[in-house]
């Protein structure tokens, strides 16, 4: 099936995964087109605004052949007047950027001379598109990228369970999640990136029969081969430990904060990267904690680097891809059960047998005697972008079973 002709629609908001499912469709011929929100080629005179600096990332060189479209100056538009004193925030925002791109997209669709036969679209940003395509008889898959109304039930759980960090997190209004609930029906196949995710879904009442696992897939680039020096032969320097993403209660960074608390004293340094949905008084007297901030994405690599692990105790993650970008740099993993299946204990990493702060201690101290005994460089977890695309073209497909979870090479 070529990209001209029938194949599959993916719509997403942003450069989500780094746009793997358009990718690896286009790499088998079967993509028909990717909608966007924002799409900044290097020649773009976008680019050279300097409003839109922080949109560079917004391409992806592997679809420079694929038929990309996106209303990028009215995405720009759409940000900057969301600076604006009294424009909304939150979760109105969010909800207004998913009902703008959705209406844009279906018109799209409906002016599409060569229709194709399938679409797969991101969830809480799918409800439109996925009512138009099945009018008109497309195959529909929903990527589903977090455990759903569960997710929010069980970040209300940790922010009570520690009332003492000031959070910006807010619930999300019924009417979102009657439109979740809405694009679980009218979807024929439900993407989920982990086992967690799967059994969150299914626990929320989602039919098997509908459900799909397929990991998420990361390739790097531009990456030096040689690993970072064993921890044996840096100098005396405390056990570095990242923490890369937004920084809030949901990814356990109370329980976090906790732990390095107990680790006071000992050789161990914690480094956050993002932006946080905190007080940073939470930790702007901790000696061995330091707040960079967001950090721009050409910086993350250095991070990571520079860093002897990367840990992620979050409650809960549909897949967490900064575990696979530490692994392809180099830097071990230590991870919680709440996410994707990608660290391998005693091979590329450490696994957090629970989530309290005690137990995270007692791992960030056992990870720190025994990093230099990871074989290097570092396994990953053996699903690329042909077998993605291999997944993605099967959907829906009769088999009610999901994919295996991915070996670790």
């Amino acid at each position: 099936m070529s990209d001209e002709s029938g194949g599959w629609l993916c719509a997403q908001i942003g450069a989500r995964e780094h746009y793997a499912v358009a990718r690896a469709l286009h790499r088998q011929g079967q993509l028909h087109q990717l909608l966007t929100d924002c799409w900044v080629p290097p020649h773009s005179p976008l680019a050279r605004l300097p409003q839109a600096r922080r949109l560079a990332g917004r391409y992806h060189p592997d679809l420079a052949t694929a038929r990309v479209r996106a209303p990028s100056l009215r995405s720009l538009a759409f940000e900057l007047a969301g600076r604006l004193p009294g424009a909304s925030r939150g979760w109105p925002r969010t909800i207004a950027r998913n009902s703008w791109f959705q209406r844009w997209a279906c018109q799209r669709l409906k002016r599409m001379a060569d229709p194709p036969q399938a679409l797969f679209a991101y969830s809480y940003a799918a409800l439109s598109l996925l009512q138009l395509a099945r009018q008109r008889g497309l195959r529909t898959v929903l990527g589903q990228i977090d455990v759903g109304e569960l997710d929010e039930q069980l970040v209300a759980e940790e922010h009570r369970r520690y009332p003492q960090f000031a959070s910006g997190w807010r619930p999300a209004p019924p009417a979102y999640w009657q439109a979740w609930h809405q694009e679980l029906e009218l979807a024929d196949r439900i993407v989920v990136n982990s086992s967690w995710s799967l059994r969150c879904l299914r626990q929320q009442g989602v039919s098997q029969s509908k459900l799909r696992l397929i990991p998420l897939v990361y390739e790097p680039s531009g990456l030096s081969t040689q690993p970072p020096l064993a921890i044996s032969s840096r100098s005396d320097s405390p056990f570095q430990l990242l923490f890369l993403g937004t920084i809030g209660l949901r990814k356990g960074i109370g329980r976090l904060l906790v732990a390095m608390r107990m680790l006071e004293g000992k050789p161990v340094c914690l480094t956050l990267a993002g932006p946080t949905e905190l007080d940073p008084t939470a930790w702007r007297d901790r000696r061995n904690i330091r707040w960079l901030g967001a950090v721009p994405r050409s910086e993350v690599g250095s991070l990571y680097k520079g860093a002897d692990a990367m840990i992620l105790p979050t409650i809960t993650d549909g897949f967490a891809l900064t575990q696979l970008e530490a692994l392809a740099h180099g830097c071990p993993v230590i991870a919680s059960l709440h996410c994707g299946a990608v660290v391998a204990p005693g091979i590329n990493g450490w696994l957090l047998d629970d989530l309290e702060p005690d137990t995270i201690a007692t791992t960030i101290l056992a990870a720190a005697e025994t990093a230099a005994d990871l074989r290097r460089p570092l396994a990953m977890p053996a699903f690329g972008i042909q077998n993605l695309g291999a997944a993605i073209s099967e959907l829906p497909a009769n088999s009610t079973q999901p994919v295996a979870t991915p070996r670790i090479d």
